[in-house]
């Protein structure tokens, strides 16, 4: 007999929101961005990295804020 898992796939692949589904979900969790955070994401945009580098520089922003404290 076959053995069968409820979980997902190992071999699942993740799925990613776009900006209009992230800020709806957001809006319903009550969850709201920093006014430091929407500046970064404006600057993001008009510079317009690639999604590597888009990626990138979040983790950077983080990484510097976790130094400063």
């Amino acid at each position: 007999m076959k053995k069968t898992s409820k979980g997902p796939k190992p071999d699942a692949t993740g799925y990613v929101l776009g900006q209009r589904t992230f800020a709806a979900i957001t809006a319903v969790e009550g969850i709201s961005m920093s006014a430091s955070s929407r500046k970064r994401l404006a600057d993001i945009k008009k510079r317009k990295l690639s999604p590597d580098d888009q990626r990138s520089e979040v983790i950077r922003a983080y990484q510097d804020a976790k130094l400063r404290r």
